[in-house]
């Protein structure tokens, strides 16, 4: 990748030139063969990227509408969301305007969700969970949750409690063992680590999932997974997709697995992560526990210039970054370093975001 990108911001991430003009190609009609063969190539190659062999899925929505989804088609009753951010908090809000009985672990902004306050919960519990909601990646504060260790809780918990993931800004940034973790249900969007410009979801659903969908008596129409499902059998979605998306996300998935390979694209997130960390120090403070730093943005707080005025200054030097999110929007600035993003391209911006600041 020799583009160099200047656009810093957790979603939607540069996308490269080369996908941008996939979405140029020709319609196709969603109920041909050629757009069946094109699910078949992008289901088979999402099942490598959340390493399952089980059921891949994908909706023309943003993220969003899957956590609603999630929700009508697993939760009858009760759900344990678990918090430590905005965008963790999203979980509970749709909980609540659905109806649903949520009981909350929250925990601090900047921390991650912690394994033993989970397995106490659950140990001392007083209600049965249909389900518990983790986010993986904790946009609004930079924070990547350690989703094997949290899954492993539950799984020693509760036999039946099923488990709900945001991995939005997560997927293709680092691992993700939706069979060797046993989760139910992973949702990500493509506007983030995929670098692919927003309008799909990706999720993948496990067949305890689908089961808990059957017993539901409504599952809403159009996040129903039973109805996703019957599609994917026959090579195709529910609902008209769009195709143009399709041809970009078969691309760039190509371009993941078999270009830059998955193993190497985690690599390189750490490597962004670290770097930004490490030449940011001077300046800025970190505002994430450092040992769960995520790989695909970093949250921190500017010593000298007021992050309005920094961000401002930087976008006057070509440079979009983002501001704080939630009850940090006021404290800080987020830089995304996901997707595509180059270390070249991050380093040029670093060079510049450190003369910005000392200014």
């Amino acid at each position: 990748m020799t583009d160099l990108s200047t656009f810093f911001v957790p979603g939607p991430t540069w996308v490269r030139p080369e996908i941008l003009a996939e979405m140029t190609r020709p319609m196709i009609g969603h109920r041909s063969a050629e757009f069946r063969e094109l699910c078949g190539r992008v289901f088979d190659d999402l099942r490598k990227l959340f390493l399952t062999s089980g059921n891949v899925f994908v909706a023309a929505s943003s993220g969003t509408g899957l956590l609603e989804g999630a929700l009508l088609n697993c939760v009858p009753r009760r759900v344990l969301v678990t918090t430590c951010g905005a965008f963790s908090e999203r979980w509970r809000e749709i909980a609540q305007q659905l109806g649903v009985e949520v009981d909350i672990l929250e925990h601090e902004w900047g921390k991650p969700v912690d394994a033993e306050r989970l397995a106490t919960h659950f140990t001392g519990r007083r209600y049965h969970y249909d389900a518990v909601t983790f986010t993986h990646n904790e946009t609004s504060t930079g924070v990547l949750n350690d989703l094997e260790a949290l899954t492993a809780v539950v799984h020693a918990e509760s036999h039946d409690t099923l488990i709900l993931v945001d991995a939005v800004s997560s997927l293709a940034c680092t691992p993700i063992a939706f069979d060797d973790w046993k989760i139910d249900v992973c949702i990500a969007s493509t506007q983030k680590g995929l670098a692919l410009p927003p309008g799909l979801t990706l999720f993948a659903v496990s067949e305890r999932a689908l089961e808990a969908a059957r017993k539901k008596a409504y599952r809403g129409t159009y996040f129903d997974f039973l109805l996703f499902d019957k599609h994917a059998r026959e090579g195709n979605v529910p609902f008209t997709p769009s195709v143009s998306h399709f041809y970009a996300l078969a691309a760039q998935l190509e371009h993941i697995l078999r270009v830059e390979s998955i193993e190497t694209r985690w690599a390189r997130h750490l490597q962004l992560r670290d770097m930004t960390i490490e030449r940011t120090a001077a300046f800025c403070q970190l505002m994430a526990d450092e040992s769960h730093a995520s790989p695909s943005i970093t949250a921190l707080a500017p010593r000298k210039l007021e992050p309005s005025v920094l961000l401002a200054r930087m976008k006057e030097r070509g440079y979009t970054l983002a501001s704080g999110y939630g009850r940090w929007k006021p404290a800080g600035i987020r830089i995304g370093h996901m997707g595509d993003i180059s270390l070249e391209s991050l380093s040029a911006m670093l060079d510049v975001l450190a003369e910005v600041a000392d200014a």
